[in-house]
């Protein structure tokens, strides 16, 4: 009796262990076009709610159709750099992901993978720094203020 009583703990353990395990693992990874976040962005993209907006900004700003010119000419221009550096950052956060999810950590491959994921989200805050400073070369005084008055709006909602 004690063996089959053993059998049948052993057993009824086995399957609830399963049963917390299966819906963790059938969870899909987060950058693909499954990917909720993903959806989410692309979504709010279309509908031009995230993201530079050069419509919104012209609007806001009454900006004059030589500057409404000029700032869709500088996103133009750095619109293959922002996503050549958001792929770079995808690719490596996968590689964080896939390295963090084997079964003994190698930390020094993590550790370079992290300073690499930094210096490439350094990149793209320069890269959006300097779009901003030639968007700003292109406003008139008044017009960076108005720009500067709504990003601090927007900045106490966040």
């Amino acid at each position: 009796m004690k063996t089959s009583l053993k059998a049948i703990l052993a057993s009824t353990l086995i399957v609830s262990s399963l049963g917390l395990v299966a819906p963790v693992s059938a969870k899909p990874s987060g950058d693909g076009p499954d990917c909720e976040r993903a959806r989410h962005l692309e979504a709010t993209h279309k509908r031009g709610e995230k993201g530079f907006n050069v419509e919104r900004l012209a609007k806001k700003l009454e900006l004059s159709e030589e500057q409404r010119t000029q700032i869709e000419g500088i996103m133009a221009a750095s619109k293959q750099q922002m996503k050549d550096q958001h792929d770079k950052l995808r690719a490596n956060r996968k590689k964080l992901r896939s390295l963090t999810m084997q079964s003994t950590l190698d930390e020094a491959a993590l550790r370079k993978l992290a300073d690499v994921q930094g210096d490439l989200k350094a990149d793209m805050v320069v890269l959006r720094a300097q779009q901003r400073a030639k968007i700003n070369g292109i406003l008139t005084g008044e017009q960076r203020a108005k720009l500067a008055e709504r990003d601090g709006k927007k900045r106490k909602h966040h």
